[in-house]
């Protein structure tokens, strides 16, 4: 079959004419796509010009001779430029006790020393040993000494009891307890049954 010359026209124009509208399909939906697009623009970012160093989850572990002493958790934290300094928000703190046992915290927010591991709970401060729930708005931990203590109004309960003190220290190696200033207690026996 032979293509005569009007068909060879006739298809040259289909073929330019389609490829006309391709190439204005195509430049329409460029030019359309730049018009209806919007740059993207971040918002809300927070530039912490103190910290040298921000965590979304942070967990320390502390070791004397070989022996675990303590694991922090914290869901955040920021390291302070020049001070050696964490900060810490929404704490959970794990004391290994020598007997096996353990000692947990929380709290809402705290530092820790990145130098000597000195920790400071504050907000909502809870102490838990087995049964036992020390309730205060600050505590602190001091790693050289292995004691915890608070300046500051406490509240131990368990199921039979009920202590107030201005003041406590908690010796973690010794397992001794002090309270201080306006010690007040409320005892009473469970029978067995």
């Amino acid at each position: 079959m032979f293509l005569n010359k009007a068909r060879i026209k006739k298809i040259k124009l289909i073929s330019i004419t389609l490829l006309c509208i391709i190439l204005v399909g195509l430049a329409g939906t460029y030019y359309i796509e730049k018009l209806t697009s919007k740059d993207n623009i971040i918002e809300n970012i927070k530039i912490d010009s103190e910290a040298t160093l921000a965590l979304k989850f942070m967990k320390h572990t502390s070791s004397r001779n070989g022996i675990r002493e303590w694991i922090l958790e914290a869901d955040s934290a920021r390291h302070i430029k020049n001070e050696a300094l964490a900060i810490l928000k929404k704490i959970r703190l794990t004391f290994f006790l020598d007997d096996g046992k353990k000692l947990y915290a929380t709290a809402d927010e705290g530092t820790m020393s990145t130098l000597s591991h000195d920790i400071t709970l504050s907000g909502n401060v809870n102490l838990e040993y087995m049964e036992t729930l020390l309730k205060t708005e600050q505590l602190h931990y001091e790693k050289k000494s292995h004691i915890i203590y608070s300046n500051v109004h406490v509240t131990i309960t368990n199921k039979t009891s009920v202590i107030k003190a201005d003041t406590i220290t908690y010796n973690l190696t010794t397992n001794q307890i002090i309270l201080e200033g306006h010690v007040k207690g409320f005892f009473s026996e469970i029978p067995d049954f």
